[in-house]
């Protein structure tokens, strides 16, 4: 039972009556999200069918793909202690470099996959000007054939380099907060929490669209995960990424948390979907592992999205078995022309079958020799560049 304004009310009446407050409109307070978090057993189904009707009124049935591109990989300065990337932990990942070529097969293979938005990620605190001038022309022409949205992921941005990003034909950025501003220290000391505000907030006043979310089950309490909701609704995140902590050996996380139960992730994104009603949420990093046999739940529990292929530096499943997935679920996906598709499980395997993975969630192999860009319909090879002796 929860008491509130003097009165006893049942669990499920009491999710139904914020559900119906959300539905019509209403913002959710802190405390009104905090009762949200104590629902716990059977109550939870109520939880994810109120989810579901937010989802639906404020974004539609229609989901939506994007999918990224790791094109610059490794030997960076921040000590994020669950990502491999970093330069202080041994592990599998090596630094590489793609060329602008790679960029465009990767593109074209996640416009052929129906995603509506492609990002390039790169390692590092931040971007050089040579980096920048390494992207541009993919980016220009990218943002010219209007196929799908050219999104960037780069580190921290000052002004100029924001002003330049929109220029050359970006039109999202990604920067995450990763966590609630208390747990951030624990995770990460090289840079700031209010480093990564900042960096939203200049893309913002760019003139970009913002993608910025957090990565779940690094010790954070559901007091964190509430600082983080309420933390991107003041600052106006467009897209919501959804992450389930994936920890990577060699990682100071690795073997130091317990994976999140299939039950509180899904309960994550219904609770989310409560604070953020009209967002596109989008479930990435950790889905296939954490989720397991319950991955099509995502859109019962409010998300809207979700990262199709495979992530920076593990693998994803097949874009097939996600088309399979909507298909079987009877829900259609957008492209960036907004334009509704009817999802197709049909055509060739990916990047993860390309090289030669079975296993979701496991490591890239070291020093790949071969980008292998695997379209519906046909594979392309091409050279990649490796860093390093």
């Amino acid at each position: 039972m929860i008491t509130t304004g003097g009165h006893d009310l049942d669990i499920a009446d009491r999710v139904a009556e914020l559900g119906a407050a959300v539905l019509s409109g209403q913002a959710l307070t802190r405390q009104q999200a905090r009762e949200l978090c104590g629902v716990e057993g059977d109550d939870l189904y109520d939880l994810f069918y109120w989810a579901n009707k937010i989802r639906i009124k404020h974004v539609g049935r229609q989901v939506k793909f994007c999918s990224i591109l790791a094109a610059k990989v490794g030997a960076c300065s921040e000590d994020c202690g669950y990502c491999s990337q970093s330069k202080y932990y041994k592990t599998p990942t090596q630094p590489t470099k793609l060329g602008v070529g790679d960029m465009f097969a990767a593109a074209a293979e996640a416009a052929g996959n129906g995603a509506s938005s492609f990002g390039i990620v790169n390692s590092g605190r931040g971007p050089t000007d040579a980096e920048l001038d390494w992207m541009e022309p993919f980016f220009e022409a990218t943002a010219k054939e209007g196929k799908v949205r050219p999104c960037a992921t780069l580190g921290e941005l000052n002004e100029d380099q924001a002003k330049r990003l929109k220029d050359m034909g970006v039109l999202r950025v990604n920067h995450n907060l990763e966590t609630s501003r208390r747990h951030f220290p624990n995770v990460i000391s090289t840079h700031s929490y209010e480093d990564r505000v900042r960096t939203i907030k200049t893309a913002k006043a760019a003139g970009l669209s913002i993608c910025s979310g957090g990565i779940f089950g690094m010790g954070e309490e559901w007091e964190d995960r509430l600082d983080i909701a309420f933390e991107l609704r003041e600052l106006g995140a467009d897209v919501v990424p959804i992450n389930f902590l994936t920890a990577i050996q060699g990682t100071p996380l690795y073997g130091k948390r317990e994976d999140l139960r299939p039950m509180e992730a899904l309960k994550i994104v219904a609770i989310y979907r409560f604070i953020l009603p009209d967002r596109e949420l989008k479930i990435a990093g950790g889905r296939e592992k954490i989720l397991r046999d319950m991955q099509s739940w995502i859109f019962f529990a409010g998300g809207s999205s979700f990262l199709i292929g495979n992530y920076l530096t593990t693998f994803g499943r097949t874009p097939e078995q996600d088309h399979q997935m909507l298909r079987d679920l009877g829900m259609p996906y957008t492209t960036f022309d907004e334009v509704e598709h009817e999802a197709q499980p049909t055509g060739g395997q990916g990047r993860a079958a390309a090289l030669g993975a079975t296993v979701p969630g496991t490591p890239m192999p070291p020093r790949t020799s071969t980008y292998h860009a695997s379209q519906r319909g046909g594979d392309r090879r091409v050279s990649l560049p490796v860093i390093g002796a």
